[in-house]
């Protein structure tokens, strides 16, 4: 749940989600509108997907035991290197390295390396910190070299003077502790414009939503999403129905995944009668199903339809 969100949103998400599914079992047998549910807020629902998988993966194929070893880890889906490092040191007492960022600050400042995003530089953080990790409480290891680079060696005003490694920091010696390590090469973001299509029952005051199947939001519940390019042919066809009425809101929305940089505009078609004959002709995702305004909330995936739907709602009430 930590990856890519703040602890603060993280804490009682978590304390929720282990209220409702406390063992591998219940986890593994989790429906997913449930899992949507328990998820909601956090985003990346990649990351529920995943741990679901892993949990069926323990149940069916491990008879509900967990894996004792960093290589039988490796092999349940969604458990990379860093995590199956973390438990089995942590959980089983192997001697493995965990490195996570806050290692690999702590290393190239002890090394005074500024080559670390390379594999060549992966490569030799991992296998030094692999030769200094005692063979008594790997586990404690792990967890001490990334506490330090959270709460001492931290990426700005560190804390030298309190570090227990200062006297072997070639970095502190060469006075180039800011140079250690140097940024991340980041993918350059890349701008995307759509629009949100609210597909609205008003005689019911349901809303149509879908599982998307392509894009970066591919396998995720929400609204259908028409490119920005591809929008004015969707109009006009949508215009054409006799049993809709089309409009576009004034709030837009905005909002980040990764690498994509998203705004985007909100389409309502206001459905007067059957409209199901549209979703063949726009060429959008199917099946659609109806959901009440009431209960949308809980079903919707991801916080950008919760965006979407904050816009509609209050413009619609």
């Amino acid at each position: 749940m930590s990856q890519q969100t703040t602890l603060a949103v993280v804490i009682p998400k978590f304390a929720d989600f282990v209220k409702h599914l406390p063992t591998v079992d219940e986890l593994a047998a989790c429906d997913e509108e449930k899992l949507r549910q328990l998820w909601s807020g956090l985003g990346y629902y990649a990351r529920a997907r995943n741990l679901k998988k892993g949990a069926q993966c323990i149940v069916e194929r491990r008879n509900g035991n967990f894996p004792q070893s960093y290589q039988e880890w490796l092999e349940i889906p969604g458990c990379g290197p860093y995590t199956a490092a973390a438990i089995a040191s942590i959980c089983c007492h192997e001697k493995v390295a965990c490195v996570d960022g806050n290692v690999i600050r702590v290393v190239s400042r002890l090394l005074a390396l500024q080559d670390v995003w390379s594999s060549l530089g992966q490569s030799a953080i991992q296998a030094y910190v692999t030769r200094i990790q005692p063979d008594n409480r790997p586990g404690d290891f792990n967890q001490a070299m990334m506490e330090l680079g959270a709460t001492v060696c931290r990426k700005t005003k560190p804390q030298c003077l309190l570090c227990p490694l200062q006297e072997h920091c070639l970095a502190f010696a060469k006075n180039c502790i800011e140079l250690c390590p140097p940024k991340k090469p980041r993918r350059d973001a890349v701008n995307v414009e759509l629009f949100a299509v609210v597909i609205w029952r008003k005689t019911t005051d349901a809303i149509a939503i879908v599982t998307r199947t392509k894009g970066f939001l591919s396998n995720t519940v929400g609204f259908p999403l028409i490119p920005e390019s591809e929008v004015e042919e969707a109009k006009k066809l949508l215009k054409s129905l006799p049993y809709l009425e089309l409009f576009e809101l004034q709030n837009t929305f905005s909002h980040n995944i990764t690498h994509h940089r998203i705004s985007g505009k909100v389409l309502v078609a206001q459905e007067i009668e059957n409209a199901s004959v549209l979703w063949h002709r726009l060429n959008l995702p199917q099946p659609f199903y109806w959901v009440a305004r009431s209960n949308l909330t809980s079903k919707l995936s991801t916080s950008l339809d919760n965006k979407v739907f904050r816009i509609f709602h209050t413009e619609l009430k």
